[in-house]
């Protein structure tokens, strides 16, 4: 009998079968579609061998024609019954699109209906010698059945292959193009049935391909890996399958170089894990940890049991964080929980609950992400300048440069939406980088030096210096624009490590030698502390607005203050008062002793055109 094909690709199935079932499952929708499929294959290679030894014994040995009719009928069945299962399985991308429902239905209704025209209509067997078929309309109507469903399959991968990964476009392809040579070469040859065995083979490329579990577990820990939450996640999301889950950040406080006592680590984090249930473990990091449940209740109460467990080791010191989502709900998807992940992970509390107000902090910070890198690649980043005047000269000789970003209907943006945001997430360096080109710029023009403009103060950060070639940021961007670095004034906030802060040093030492000069800003918000004023080698303080402010509302504020201008200027440095907005404040500006005014008092924050024509009408 003409069997053996099919026999060959039966034992390959069932052996696969075997080492899948053995196999640590992860359960979402994509895999308990290619079960089905693979099992359907299984059965249908079955019904086909069965149909072929009952042809042979029906011709041959009188075998009952009526239970042979009723098996081939079986076999073609089941065989229309795999094709509507690849068909779910291939377009699972885009199964839960509105477009897809009523093409999905539609499809229903058409197996529905071929497989009862496949019960009502009569078939019949053919044998002779190995030459072995069934025919008649049951068997024709299978035949186009199978064909509808290999082409339906066919053009929606072609038509949504962009939605899909690569890697899923090539198996689909793959495996129905078995299909289609393995029926033509049947077609030709008749005694050569191909088409089982190129099922069963077509279902282990799959499997190969797309369903292989091992290339979803680590190698270290058994556990699953990111890809696979990413996976997991997807499919949830996908289906609206409500759940809660936590990540675990268990850090081992050892040195990197003790790495067998950091692998132990891990491997004692993960049995920890698997301790808790059989609920799905993920391995997301070196040493973060995701765990999914069914309810919120059993999440939370499993997150106190490995805190409380990691609160007990003592043998290696170790820090614990927790980030707990109640509810999968409040997120949109994968990518919202991997952004909430970051945002939030480094957080100093030792357990982050996700709600719905951090949820939408964390959006806001996204879209100003989003809104930041536009302008940036739009060139919608422009600069502001606000005057400083010069109390001994009576005349403005600085300004501040101030960066805003436009939007695209050109409203401005207010800084305090976005450099907060920029500030944490280091935008602020390429904001700083794009700043300083446009004041080189403005400078390279020499309007604002014709029109007494001294120095332009534009602020910089620490990790905008160069290891490898100290101040060379500045430095190229003055020579590309061959201005005169006397007319540029840094500004320096922040406070750095001992590390950095000996950078910082060494670059301002050479900055200061090409001509450069610098400012110590936000003096009085803590943001520069004291060993900045005493160690940073710069030429004006400036107190900030609040300090400024402050002045006026605050008695031990205005005692600070006067001993601080006395100080300063020992120490041969001028004084910027920030945030002066009235007459009164002015004067008490001046009468305290401070060398320069800047504030809304002259004016705020304007383009550079109209800075241009401020110092025409003030200077002039």
């Amino acid at each position: 009998m003409n069997i053996e094909l099919q026999l060959c690709g039966l034992v390959m199935l069932v052996v696969f079968l075997v080492f899948i079932e053995r196999e640590k499952k992860l359960n979402v929708k994509n895999r308990a579609l290619f079960l089905a499929a693979f099992i359907t294959c299984i059965i249908c290679l079955i019904f086909d061998v069965v149909s072929i030894i009952c042809i042979h014994e029906a011709v041959y040995n009188g075998f009952s024609p009526l239970i042979t009719r009723i098996v081939c009928k079986a076999y073609i069945i089941l065989l229309v019954t795999q094709g509507y299962c690849s068909f779910l399985y291939s377009c699972l991308d885009i199964a839960i699109r509105h477009s897809f429902r009523l093409v999905r239905m539609l499809t229903l209704g058409v197996y529905i209906a071929g497989e009862v025209l496949i019960v009502v209509l009569p078939i019949d067997y053919h044998m002779d010698g190995r030459l072995v078929y069934s025919y008649g309309p049951a068997a024709m109507c299978a035949y186009i059945m199978a064909a509808f469903f290999i082409s339906v399959i066919l053009v929606f991968t072609v038509k949504n292959k962009r939605n899909m990964p690569h890697r899923r476009v090539i198996a689909l392809f793959t495996w129905q193009g078995l299909w289609l040579i393995a029926a033509m070469i049947q077609f030709f040859f008749k005694d050569v049935l191909l088409v089982s065995f190129a099922s069963a083979f077509g279902m282990i490329v799959l499997y190969s391909q797309l369903e292989n579990p091992n290339e979803h577990i680590d190698r270290m820990t058994g556990l699953f890996t990111q890809n696979a939450l990413s996976l997991y996640l997807n499919d949830r999301y996908k289906y609206s399958d409500p759940f809660a889950f936590y990540t675990a950040r268990i850090k081992y406080l050892v040195p990197s170089t003790e790495l067998d006592i950091r692998k132990n680590a891990v491997m004692r984090s993960a049995a920890g894990f698997l301790e808790l249930g059989k609920e799905p473990i993920f391995r997301i990091g070196d040493d973060m940890f995701c765990i999914i449940y069914d309810s919120s209740e059993r999440a939370y109460q499993k997150l106190l049991e490995i805190k409380a467990r990691a609160d007990g080791v003592t043998d290696i010191p170790v820090e614990a964080k927790f980030i707990y989502f109640p509810d999968s709900s409040l997120l949109s998807g994968p990518d919202e929980v991997y952004n909430f992940i970051h945002h939030y992970d480094d957080s100093s509390e030792d357990v982050i609950v996700c709600t719905g107000d951090l949820v939408q902090q964390m959006r806001y910070r996204s879209e100003v992400y989003n809104l930041i890198e536009n302008a940036l690649r739009d060139d919608r980043v422009v600069v502001h300048y606000q005057p400083i005047y010069n109390i001994s000269t009576g005349s403005f000789t600085s300004a501040e440069a101030l960066v805003r970003i436009v939007k695209e209907d050109g409203t401005l943006i207010p800084p305090g939406d976005f450099i907060p945001v920029a500030e944490d997430n280091g935008q602020i360096i390429q904001l700083g980088i794009r700043v300083f080109e446009k004041v080189c710029k403005l400078l390279a023009s020499g309007e604002p030096q014709r029109l007494g403009i001294e120095y332009i103060e534009t602020n910089i950060s620490v990790a905008q210096f160069d290891h490898e070639n100290p101040a060379g940021f500045v430095q190229n961007n003055i020579e590309a624009y061959k201005i005169n670095p006397c007319n540029i004034n840094l500004e320096i906030t922040e406070t750095a490590d001992n590390e950095l802060q000996h950078l910082l040093l060494l670059n301002m030492e050479k900055l200061i030698k090409m001509g450069v000069s610098f400012s110590l800003d936000d003096f009085g918000t803590g943001r520069s502390n004291l060993d900045y004023f005493v160690n940073m080698p710069a030429d004006n303080i400036k107190f900030d607005l609040t300090f400024t402010q402050g002045y006026f509302k605050n008695d031990k504020i205005k005692h600070v203050m006067k001993g601080m201008v006395s100080i300063v200027h020992d120490m041969d440095m001028k004084i910027v008062a920030e945030g002066v907005e009235t007459k009164a404040q002015y004067d008490a500006m001046v009468k305290l002793g401070v060398d320069y005014i800047q504030g809304y008092y002259f004016s705020k924050p304007i383009p550079a055109e109209e800075f241009i024509a401020f110092l025409k009408d003030s200077n002039l």
